[in-house]
């Protein structure tokens, strides 16, 4: 029986760099019998292939692209994550001749928080820093973000604890092998030849300066309740007229929101000690390169005074005027 890797992300785990890897080999895995199929993918990673999952709606193509093939493959997104357990045994009774080995990235909370609140503002988002952790920190059991093993248990009861793989993110970053270790856990040989994200600057999700997330949630806001704008147009009109928001005053903007800025030290709140204790308790043999983490980050986060400084007022109203002037 030929196998599905499966992999759910979650995001701010490496998902962009380890999509674009397997984009850039696909006929080198291929050689080695595994099919990273072009079929429902969308930038990078196999998004299309979210929505028939959550809808139960696998059509009898869908399920013959992969059931009669002989192959092992690949699919991957970090919209899986958010698929609910129905979701995944509809998948399961759907490739009925597939081995589905579900792979999850673990990265630590206090550090995944922050790389997704930051992500949250790209796409639309009008929480700080503060509101957002509060929300999760409030209910941690609840929390998936805070919880790993809420949605590895998931995987776990449709999958079977045997077919399900853990990947520990923080280690493979600490040991500069990501890539290795994914392809390792997914069976497949390192090779020489592979072609990898140095050599593809793009294939990384980089994330931006915090003066830069802070003006643009502070966009976000202003769009929204004049305009109600959402998701991620504002984000992109900042970064496609950065040059004219400069000439505006953009450096001196960043000046009020560097001058409220304070530093955090994360990575060994209790929070994360409390899901280390269960991920290796329930998961140990799950997890495929586990190293205890005793890394501490330091990340940057903007006090919501600066929005009150009138300077800050006047030249938010201006660059949100140029964004929205250069878009007609």
């Amino acid at each position: 029986m030929n196998t599905l890797f499966f992999h759910v992300g979650p995001h701010k785990t490496g998902t962009t760099a380890l999509q674009k890897f397997f984009m850039d080999n696909r006929e080198a895995l291929f050689r080695s019998n595994l099919v990273y199929p072009k079929r429902f993918q969308r930038i990078f990673g196999h998004h299309d292939f979210r929505q028939p999952l959550a809808d139960k709606g696998l059509s009898k193509e869908d399920i013959a692209f992969f059931n009669p093939e002989p192959h092992d493959f690949l699919l991957s997104s970090e919209d899986f994550i958010s698929l609910g357990k129905d979701s995944f045994e509809h998948l399961r009774n759907s490739l009925d001749n597939k081995r589905i080995v579900a792979i999850y990235t673990w990265r630590r909370a206090s550090f995944k928080l922050y790389s997704i609140w930051q992500e949250t503002v790209k796409h639309g988002g009008t929480e700080s820093f503060f509101s957002y952790y509060h929300d999760h920190l409030a209910r941690p059991a609840q929390s998936q973000m805070l919880s790993a093993d809420l949605k590895v248990t998931a995987l776990s009861h449709v999958f079977g604890k045997e077919n399900v793989r853990i990947l520990d993110y923080d280690a493979s970053t600490a040991n500069d092998s990501l890539l290795q270790d994914f392809m390792a856990m997914i069976e497949r040989p390192w090779q020489p030849d592979f072609v990898t994200p140095e050599n593809n600057p793009d294939a990384v999700n980089k994330a931006m300066d915090i003066t830069d997330i802070e003006i643009i949630r502070a966009l976000n806001c202003i769009f929204l309740k004049h305009f109600n704008t959402r998701g991620m147009w504002v984000r992109n009109q900042y970064t496609q007229h950065i040059d004219k928001l400069e000439q505006a005053g953009l450096a001196e903007l960043k000046k009020v929101v560097a001058a409220n800025i304070r530093e955090l030290k994360v990575g060994n709140y209790f929070l994360d000690n409390r899901c280390e204790k269960v991920m290796t308790e329930k998961f140990a043999d799950n997890i495929v390169n586990y190293q205890p983490n005793s890394r501490i980050n330091t990340i940057r986060v903007a006090k919501d005074e600066w929005v009150f400084d009138k300077d800050a007022q006047k030249l938010l109203g201006d660059m949100g005027h140029i964004i929205r002037v250069s878009e007609q």
